[in-house]
């Protein structure tokens, strides 16, 4: 073989061992590093995706901070943490409509010790509209005829103007009255608790302000979700609609839940 032979099959060579081993790439220390760390994250992704889909978190949202061991199995450690450190209020919304005898009966007997109890862990609201129907022409149909579409104004009159702890006290007297006497006459007879704010709700409740507010309680009532509000009274919880076994969560339920809510804040305290 000729030496112009052995030269041109030496680059042939080198050519081809260029394509099937490749120089192999230099890796600054820092940046190996930063590569090691990218896939140990990768690697715990991995594997909590696997514990989150597994059988091991078989209890329902509402019970993932009862402990760290729940919060564990179910991938939350770091939110319940989270809650734990804001100490935020629960947001509890009752929808009711005054003339409904379960809702006067829970708000007369129930809501007050409730409130009474836990005031200190949840921010309370009350949306007085139910199962009201806002018709074609702009007026507004009551579930229990006229007399509760002018008690619901009403409250919601005294909810914008007073804070909570007043405005609910009020409404309690007001649905003790309407038992035996009308709107009016419930205003007047509880009027010890709304004081010098008489003048600002009896203006709100019988002009355009009382018709406005209906209407956004009409869109709160009419915009819950997952579970849209199919008979009252109807809780929501940090505006989201709980289902417990298939079911719209009953309003004497919210006693359970705040219980576990509270022991769950004294428990992350310790």
């Amino acid at each position: 073989m000729s030496w112009t032979k052995c030269l041109y099959f030496s680059a042939i060579l080198i050519l081809i061992s260029s394509y099937t081993h490749p120089p192999q790439q230099q890796h600054h220390p820092q940046q190996y590093q930063i590569q090691q760390q990218q896939q140990q994250q990768y690697q715990q992704q991995q594997q909590y995706h696997q514990q989150h889909n597994s059988e091991s978190c078989n209890i329902p949202p509402d019970f993932w901070c009862d402990s760290q061991e729940s919060a564990q199995k179910c991938g939350v450690s770091k939110q319940c943490e989270t809650f734990k450190r804001d100490r935020r209020p629960i947001k509890v919304s009752l929808m009711f409509e005054a003339l409904c005898p379960f809702c006067q009966r829970f708000i007369t007997n129930h809501l007050g010790p409730i409130y009474n109890q836990y005031k200190n862990h949840i921010e309370l609201e009350l949306v007085p509209w139910g199962n009201s129907r806002l018709l074609r022409n702009g007026q507004i149909s009551c579930n229990h005829g006229q007399k509760e579409c002018d008690a619901n104004r009403l409250m919601s009159c005294a909810l914008d103007v007073l804070p909570i702890p007043q405005a609910l006290q009020f409404i309690v007297c007001v649905e003790r009255s309407l038992e035996t006497t009308h709107v009016d006459g419930a205003l007047n007879h509880c009027s010890g608790f709304i004081r010098s704010h008489f003048r600002n709700i009896k203006v709100c409740h019988t002009g355009e302000r009382g018709q406005l507010l209906q209407k956004i309680a009409a869109h709160k009532t009419m915009s819950v979700r997952p579970n849209p509000v199919m008979e009252v009274p109807y809780i929501l919880v940090n505006d989201y609609s709980p289902n417990l076994d298939g079911n719209n969560l009953n309003v004497f339920a919210i006693t359970q839940l705040l219980q576990k809510w509270t022991n769950t804040k004294r428990f992350y305290k310790q």
